[in-house]
């Protein structure tokens, strides 16, 4: 993949920027115009330092949890839950399940998280200049976490679900584990690991990540932030039972609590709920006019529709909100954002007039929670229930996170119960699809040109349908020709 191991480690080690290495007329001969020698670009413990930071600082790039990472899985979902309003074609290709492998979504979420893997790697290569211990052991604890999610998010939307009967053979996403250097290094040829590898891999570094890290953090990885992405790891994999071990441990041990309304956990940062957040603020964003979270999802005026936040392209449906019960705050009263009390509003603003929007990614310079303790306790629920036991602990777990936002308690549980919850209240965040592959649920899908617009053809798309898989970005295949495409591109 010399295309894409080239710019990802240029983008650090030779100091270029994007466009410079954009300007380049055959991308498969790139001659840099300025460089550093990358035998000495981490050659001291502050730059490694600084290297750490700078992967955190890849984070809130629009083509990873900026806004794709969130975006994409909502999308890709079903149009009995969002729907897209926008007018960018690559996000009107995946919300419509025509993508192309030249889509530009799946080719830049695929070369940033890359580029952040090739940095994670670059600091894991350069750790014998760190010389104290207890720096040393973070910044490898931070590389190896920040990998492993990189790795996980991209084997989660570019390959199938684990399967344990095919898993050792279905093809998942290039593992790359050395620093790339130099041009030499950038043209070695990776194939695509199977789903069990890259799997396996996501797990060596969470859990070698786990007894790195600090127990505590204000703004950075911590031993609990990968143990909870474990528990996430585990449950998507379907390994209800180490899910669960892992849950239980950051309930129990983390220090951490839910916030007192889920509101407060996107409009303050780093509350007591989060175990792991993209740190953002009115300067340094993903974006405020064509990327970003509130961009594409916010759709309101606070000065009678003459000036508004946000683009409205992602429209909440009506079907999906009418799942929230009256008392549910996560819900909607249709009422404007500046005057409804609950998490899903009437937007009033631009092509967002009368249509619902979330109210979780309302303002640009806002933290975004990855990963938060409501999930764990969700995770633990989930587990016990498919392990039979639908009382006490399972039924307190859930009624714990509905009790949060109003919900009536349940009285007794059942498997559907727990999955409804959780796309209840991780609506929007990024766990749809995700969800429904695991669980091997069908979405709803209205073609984009129906027979008749009075009624619309409509399909029950099976959760293993190859359409809700990403395309491997064909610019990597054109130099990559060990690289398989999947199934229907």
């Amino acid at each position: 993949m010399k295309t894409l191991h080239f710019r990802a480690a240029l983008l650090l080690v030779l100091g270029l920027s994007g466009g410079l290495l954009q300007s380049c007329q055959d991308p498969l001969d790139i001659q840099p115009q300025q460089s550093v020698d990358a035998s000495t670009a981490l050659n001291t413990e502050a730059k490694v330092g600084s290297a750490v930071v700078g992967i955190y600082a890849k984070l809130d790039n629009p083509a990873l949890y900026g806004t794709n990472l969130i975006m994409l899985p909502e999308l890709i979902g079903g149009d009995d839950y969002v729907n897209w309003q926008g007018t960018f074609r690559s996000y009107q290709e995946v919300f419509r399940r025509t993508l192309i492998s030249t889509n530009a979504e799946a080719d830049r979420t695929w070369l940033r998280a890359y580029e952040a893997i090739n940095q994670s790697n670059l600091v894991l290569d350069a750790l014998d200049v760190v010389a104290t211990p207890a720096l040393k052991s973070q910044y490898q604890g931070e590389a190896r976490f920040l990998r492993a999610a990189m790795y996980f998010e991209l084997v989660r939307l570019y390959a199938k679900q684990y399967e344990a009967g095919t898993a050792s053979t279905d093809p998942g996403v290039p593992l790359a584990l050395t620093a790339i250097k130099n041009v030499d290094q950038a043209g070695v040829q990776v194939p695509r690991a199977t789903v069990e590898q890259v799997y396996a891999q996501v797990i060596t570094d969470l859990t070698t990540a786990m007894t790195l890290l600090p127990d505590a953090s204000a703004t950075r990885a911590t031993k609990y932030s990968a143990e909870a992405l474990l528990a996430r790891v585990q449950l998507q994999k379907r390994d209800y039972a180490a899910a669960r071990i892992a849950a239980d441990n950051v309930i129990r041990r983390s220090g951490k609590a839910l916030a007192a309304t889920l509101a407060s956990v996107f409009t303050n940062k780093n509350s007591t709920e989060s175990l792991f957040e993209i740190q953002q603020n009115d300067q340094n964003n993903a974006g405020t006019a064509n990327d970003g979270l509130a961009t594409f999802f916010a759709g309101y005026s606070t000065d009678g529709g003459v000036s508004g936040t946000g683009r409205a392209d992602v429209q909440v449906e009506g079907s999906f909100a009418s799942r929230y019960e009256e008392s549910d705050v996560r819900g909607t009263d249709s009422l404007t954002a500046t005057t409804s009390k609950k998490l899903i509003y009437l937007g009033n603003y631009a092509r967002s007039s009368r249509r619902l929007r979330s109210g979780k990614w309302l303002t640009y310079g806002q933290n975004i929670p990855v990963i938060r303790l409501a999930e764990m306790y969700l995770i633990r629920a989930e587990a016990d229930v498919r392990a039979g036991l639908t009382t006490g602990s399972p039924l307190n777990d859930v009624n714990t996170i509905r009790q949060r936002s109003g919900a009536t308690p349940f009285t007794s549980l059942t498997l559907d119960d727990v999955l409804n919850e959780r796309q209840l209240e991780f609506a929007f965040e990024g766990f749809y699809i995700h969800d429904i592959r695991r669980n091997n649920l069908s979405t709803v899908i209205v073609p984009y040109q129906p027979q008749t617009a009075d009624d619309p053809e409509v399909l029950e798309v099976l959760a293993s349908n190859p359409r809700l898989i990403l395309p491997i970005p064909q610019r990597e295949i054109n130099v990559n020709p060990t690289l398989v495409q999947n199934a229907s591109y």
